[in-house]
């Protein structure tokens, strides 16, 4: 087995990339191609990818994947959850992550990502007008484009039951201790970031493969899930 291949992927599980800037000497395996061309056969057996963006690559898991993909308890361990957050909870925060990726990155080509930040109390708000919608409309309204499945119904009225709680609840019940936890796991994955005044914002991993989410024709089934943003009345 080729030597560079071993050591960009023992670099890669320690911590999902490999930075030019950070490590030229293991960069200097990157562009030994016999050694990238192993390293993607090993992929393609193992369940990843390897995604280049700019100065990095990327370790990408495939739904094949059976070692690297994380489980509800993984997923329970990420948000420190207590015995109180159940599976519903979890298929909240789901829906609430993509649709923060949404929000992000809803535009297209060079121009996906189409804000860069967003605070706590305006991801409750639109999160709240969205989850409004979907329980108006309910899955069985006229405008069938825009129309919902009962599993997002059943989520937004969860979303809604919610009363808004203190900007530093970690409870399930309260729609700031939703997104403190899905915080805890965007930042357990470093995928966003949150600065001292409140700012939420996508780190370099999150821009670097959010165009190779894109190009997987991922975002038509997001934007199928959220198309009220688009057809939406007043």
């Amino acid at each position: 087995m080729n030597n560079n291949a071993l050591k960009m992927y023992h670099e890669l599980m320690k911590k999902g990339w490999i930075d030019r800037d950070d490590n030229s000497l293991i960069w200097n395996c990157v562009e030994d191609t016999e050694a990238r061309d192993e390293l993607d056969q090993m992929g393609h057996e193992l369940g990843f990818e390897i995604i280049q963006a700019q100065n990095r690559i990327y370790m990408v898991p495939t739904q094949e994947n059976d070692l690297f993909l994380k489980n509800n308890v993984d997923y329970r361990s990420d948000i420190k959850a207590q015995s109180d957050v159940r599976t519903r909870d979890l298929y909240l925060l789901n829906y609430l992550a993509i649709f923060i990726l949404y929000i992000f990155f809803k535009g297209e080509g060079n121009d996906a990502q189409v804000r860069n930040f967003i605070t706590k109390e305006e991801l409750i708000k639109v999160f709240t007008d969205h989850c409004q919608k979907v329980t108006k409309k309910g899955v069985d309204g006229e405008d069938k484009e825009s129309d919902f499945s009962d599993n997002f119904y059943m989520l937004a009225e969860d979303w809604m039951s919610k009363k808004e709680g203190d900007p530093t609840s970690r409870k399930v019940e309260d729609r700031y201790g939703i997104v403190n936890k899905i915080m805890l796991k965007f930042r357990t994955d470093e995928l966003f970031t949150e600065a001292e005044d409140g700012r939420i914002k996508p780190t370099k991993k999150t821009q670097d493969l959010m165009p190779y989410v894109l190009s997987k024709d991922r975002i038509q089934v997001i934007n199928n899930w959220f198309l009220e943003d688009q057809h939406a009345t007043d």
